[in-house]
């Protein structure tokens, strides 16, 4: 099966009621245009998708086909390693910096799950800079965990440092 865009969300009315079947991509998989994997049911799929899926990217619950058989193929995004950064009583400075080195490393950030986290991928070069930043009070934990890319704050693609002059 060949999927050329991405059709909605597996919460969108029009697929209530249908049989799913899911394909299973790494977060570093999300944000390209060509894929060939098989479904969690063993389908063959086959992904072509447009340049909006550069900047968008891949999201768990997007809908990339439907299946001759009605059956909605749906993507999910596995289980990563990820570096939860927590400041001690919403600490702006603190956060503001981590943010910027994250950043700076263009690496993806999330919001954790209280207004005190941020997520990134794990990396020990990333684990190193975040460890080394000097007064803060920040607590740092490496775990396996899914991204909630409702709460993406920026992404990997989609920069450069090529500057007109």
């Amino acid at each position: 099966m060949i999927c050329e865009k991405i059709l909605g969300k597996v919460t969108d009315a029009q697929f209530k009621g249908k049989d799913f079947d899911f394909v299973e991509f790494e977060w570093h998989e999300t944000y390209s245009k060509l894929h060939r994997k098989n479904s969690r049911k063993g389908r063959d799929i086959a992904l072509r998708l447009d340049d909006s899926v550069l900047k968008r990217g891949i999201k768990p619950g997007d809908v990339l086909g439907i299946d001759s058989d009605g059956t909605v193929i749906v993507a999910d995004v596995g289980e990563c390693e990820i570096l939860s950064v927590k400041t001690a009583d919403r600490d702006f400075l603190a956060t503001a910096k981590i943010a910027y080195e994250i950043g700076n490393c263009h690496a993806p950030l999330f919001a954790g799950k209280s207004d005190c986290e941020l997520i990134t991928l794990y990396t020990e070069p990333m684990e190193r800079l975040l460890k080394n930043l000097c007064g803060f009070s920040i607590s740092i934990e490496k775990r396996t965990e899914k991204l909630d890319f409702s709460r993406q704050i920026s992404s990997i693609v989609g920069h450069s440092h090529h500057h007109a002059g």
